[in-house]
């Protein structure tokens, strides 16, 4: 059951437009509200509006999962690229991205930026208005704020990890966009302190473990867990995410699936912690796909030919990443064998991770959800902490990898195995061993730039990388400073550098 995905919000657009009006006090018509509109001050008085208004979260949470961070937790890194059309140079902006080549007027950096701070405003509302809303059930009252409050830590969690100093806004702006004026960015270690860590608490002390089946697709107390974790990850707090990743294992609410298949074309199966959900009954359907297929390929949709677009294309590294006989692979990337306008290629490696051919064209008719939390990548992150905190060879280590290689239909690691590139004999045969084992269980799930900057290893990574990518494609010549300007953060939008004064993070300036 996904019932919060049936549920079109009535805050959406009348909200927004309601946000406009604030400050405009002048003139009684600009005041004066439209009859059937609701704004921040009559919008959220019951349960029944609470519910709506966290609904359009997920909406929000979903469409970040599917759109921006794809772009930059798989195009900034190693494992996609795209279908290079000579003829079709609309598409600059998303080859910037890949290229390493953005400039501050890229158009993804202010749109990321916006849809982060728009859906903290939305998360403010709620929070500031549910005290005065009346619920029968007073827990279920703190399960509907821990929902708000978990979706305002972990999109401050993604600022700070894609832009760095942002401004800390945690009450609702009462006179517009002048009240910025007076918020100065706050940095990383600010802005986990103060948001972050506290709300995602909050939700872990307040969301259920499971919700009722009705509700089934909610976020839970493990999802809680889970983004806490995340979070210390990305400043390297192993011995604080352990503990987290420790409960989420101990709980028993979640276990590997048998069949990696079953994990994206099971609904919410017990491997699942959080997902962007789409349901084929709600007329809704996992239509990103048609943007990760290549331009032409009739076979692999219901639809004309180039009704595709060629993004998150897998490189030849990711490719090269699967051991031989990985069903992961067979699972999760197809070849196309006419790539369209690129007579260099006899094939090209697509995505089918989150689809089954034939795909209905626009995806309506489907209902695979976009795994955004999943057990593995829980098991995968407590292996690392056990390995960064204790060091050695923990047994508990080899357990996990093998485990997930056991599913993979793949020989195991261990110690003095004959086999020579499967013998681990020291902690950085392990560590690089499980830094491989995480690339490609999660290829296509947003994680690899993120773990190389955690690794350390993301401008080195990320300069061989387009070595590689240039002997490859030829077209490249074209583009002499591709891959050679590496910057780890995202520019900060030059409007909020304008209008606030905030200082621009370096190499953008």
């Amino acid at each position: 059951m996904k019932k919060y995905m049936h549920i079109l919000p009535k805050i959406g657009l009348s909200l927004l437009l309601a946000l406009s009006f604030l400050g405009c006090n002048e003139d009684e018509f600009l005041t004066r509200v439209p009859d059937g509109r609701f704004t921040p001050s009559n919008f959220y008085q019951t349960p029944r509006h609470i519910e709506e208004a966290n609904n359009a979260l997920y909406r929000q949470m979903r469409g970040l999962n599917i759109g921006r961070l794809y772009q930059y937790g798989e195009y900034r890194s190693d494992n996609t690229t795209f279908e290079y059309d000579l003829n079709d140079r609309g598409r600059t902006a998303n080859e910037e991205i890949d290229y390493f080549l953005m400039n501050t007027d890229n158009g993804f950096i202010g749109g990321f930026y916006n849809d982060l701070f728009n859906s903290i405003a939305r998360t403010n509302y709620i929070i500031a208005q549910i005290g005065d809303v009346p619920f029968e059930d007073a827990d279920l009252k703190l399960a509907r704020e821990a929902e708000a409050r978990f979706f305002r830590g972990y999109l401050y969690h993604l600022a700070a990890q894609h832009y760095g100093n942002v401004p800390l806004v945690l009450e609702p702006l009462q006179d517009g966009g002048e009240s910025l004026i007076r918020l100065p960015q706050s940095n990383p270690d600010e802005i986990y302190r103060q948001v972050v860590f506290s709300d995602l608490q909050f939700a872990v002390d307040n969301l259920p473990l499971r919700w009722p089946n009705a509700e089934t697709g909610r976020v839970t107390r493990g999802a809680a867990l889970m983004a806490m974790a995340r979070a210390h990850f990305a400043r390297r707090e192993f011995a604080d995410a352990l503990p987290l990743l420790n409960q989420i294992v101990a709980s028993g609410e979640y276990q590997l699936q048998d069949d990696y298949a079953d994990v994206f074309r099971v609904d919410n199966n017990s491997e699942i912690i959080f997902a962007g959900q789409f349901d084929a009954g709600a007329n809704q359907g996992a239509g990103f796909m048609l943007s990760w297929l290549p331009e032409s390929g009739t076979d692999i949709t219901d639809g004309p030919a180039r009704n595709q677009g060629g993004f998150n294309i897998p490189t030849c590294s990711l490719l090269e990443a699967y051991g031989e006989g990985d069903l992961r692979m067979d699972f999760s990337i197809g070849f196309y064998d006419t790539p369209f306008n690129n007579p260099e290629l006899d094939s090209l490696a697509y995505s089918k991770k989150f689809l089954e051919v034939p795909f209905p064209t626009g995806g309506v008719g489907i209902d695979i959800d976009f795994p955004i939390m999943r057990y593995a990548d829980v098991l995968l992150m407590q292996a690392e902490a056990q390995l960064e905190t204790e060091g050695g060879l923990p047994n508990s280590v080899f357990e996990t990898l093998n485990a997930l290689r056991a599913r993979a239909g793949l020989p195991f690691y261990f110690p003095g195995n004959p086999v020579p590139e499967l013998d681990i004999r020291t902690e950085e045969d392990l560590q690089a061993a499980l830094r491989q084992e995480r690339r490609v269980e999660l290829a296509f799930e947003n994680s690899r730039t993120y773990d190389l900057i955690r690794y350390g290893i993301f401008e080195e990574t990320m300069l061989a990388h387009g070595e590689i990518q240039r002997e490859k494609q030829s077209f490249l010549a074209d583009f002499p400073d591709a891959y050679t300007n590496i910057r780890t953060l995202l520019a900060i939008p030059p409007n909020e550098v304008e209008l606030y004064g905030y200082t621009q993070n370096p190499g953008w300036e």
